[in-house]
């Protein structure tokens, strides 16, 4: 019984390890994405800031896989029972991929409805005014889109990894 339980902390403890890990590589690339001015350019492109509440939710959630890897070390938990409390990150995740098409649609939406409106062709100052509305609407589409697959992709990479950890170590 003694080495059962030694053996789950060691498991865990691995987990945790490579979830620290990921985490660890997601503020690298944040940092790196800081520098080069990404959340600036996010910031002035996105008008709807949807960009920011798919990366508040990335945080978000990777702090609580954390959580939830931590609390296996103090509840000795069957793997079934491991796995079904991660489910909720799936869909998360999708979530996040869901944020990010709302706000491509958005984003195509003010492209779309916003610059054919006082468009004048044989004015070239209008068509000028048409053509940075829609470079706006559409910079919307694109930053949303990216944030959300990039957080989308790097939750998943999260789950998979402790997942398989988990079979791994109590199968």
């Amino acid at each position: 019984m003694i080495d059962k339980v030694t053996n789950i902390v060691e498991n865990v403890s691995s987990i945790l390890i490579r979830w620290w890990f990921l985490l660890c590589t997601q503020i690298a690339l944040g940092t790196v994405a800081y520098h080069f001015n990404f959340f600036h350019h996010l910031y002035r492109e996105d008008t709807t800031r949807i960009g920011f509440v798919i990366l508040l939710v990335l945080l978000t959630t990777s702090l609580w896989l954390g959580k939830k890897v931590y609390s296996f070390k103090k509840e000795t938990t069957t793997p079934e029972e491991a796995l079904h409390n991660l489910n909720s990150g799936w869909f998360i995740a999708e979530s996040c991929l869901v944020l990010g098409l709302i706000g491509t649609v958005t984003g195509f939406i003010l492209m779309l409805g916003t610059a054919f409106n006082e468009l004048d062709v044989t004015n070239i100052v209008s068509v000028q005014k048409a053509l940075i509305n829609m470079s706006l609407g559409m910079s919307t589409a694109l930053y949303t889109t990216l944030v959300g697959l990039i957080s989308s992709l790097s939750i998943k990479i999260q789950l998979v990894t402790i997942e398989r950890q988990i079979e791994k170590s109590y199968g």
